[in-house]
């Protein structure tokens, strides 16, 4: 069975289906027991703290191991997202940071996802390029976020960063027309 890519989708056998079900199964017990504890203080944290990081980490495990039983890069994309926006909310709850310093995570969650992706993608290229834009992206949000610099110069770093995306974009587009039609 070849790995899954941009275009292919490959029907599953019931192995694979059941055993997808299984670990779905099991994350959203082990999400809704993490609940429960937290709403009868077993954990000592609040329900609003640990909600959010505790059910996008357990979908998303649940994603990324179906994933890799699937070899689906789709579901792979999926998993690192909402791997990277637990990660992000985790990290607001044990880490004396706040959102406003976390928030390039957010922003680079389609790049990392690309990253989870790409050992299955067909055209691997098609995967780096977005993974490059938005990591990049997140790079010039976290001038601002690590209070290096104000806004003014953040929006600045961002205008011109888009141009040179947009710039690259087009002499690509440009050289491999010129490449097609030769």
């Amino acid at each position: 069975m070849s790995a899954v890519g941009t275009s292919e989708v490959l029907p599953l056998t019931k192995k694979q289906k059941y055993a997808c079900y299984i670990v779905t199964g099991a994350f959203l017990l082990a999400v809704g027991l993490i609940l429960i504890l937290a709403g009868t203080d077993v954990i000592k944290a609040s329900v609003s703290d640990v909600a959010a990081p505790t059910v996008l980490y357990g979908l998303g495990l649940s994603i990324l191991i179906s994933a890799i039983i699937t070899k689906n890069s789709i579901s792979l994309w999926i998993a690192g997202v909402m791997l990277t926006c637990g990660t992000a909310s985790l990290l607001a709850v044990v880490t004396p940071a706040t959102y406003a310093n976390i928030y390039p995570m957010y922003i680079a969650a389609p790049g990392i996802g690309c990253a989870f992706s790409v050992w299955l993608a067909e055209d691997k290229p098609s995967v780096i390029k977005p993974m490059v834009f938005f990591g990049g992206l997140a790079a010039v949000f976290s001038l601002n976020s690590s209070g290096a610099c104000g806004w003014g110069v953040t929006g600045g770093v961002l205008a011109a960063y888009i141009g040179v995306a947009i710039i690259a974009v087009a002499l690509n587009a440009y050289l491999n027309r010129n490449k097609n039609n030769a």
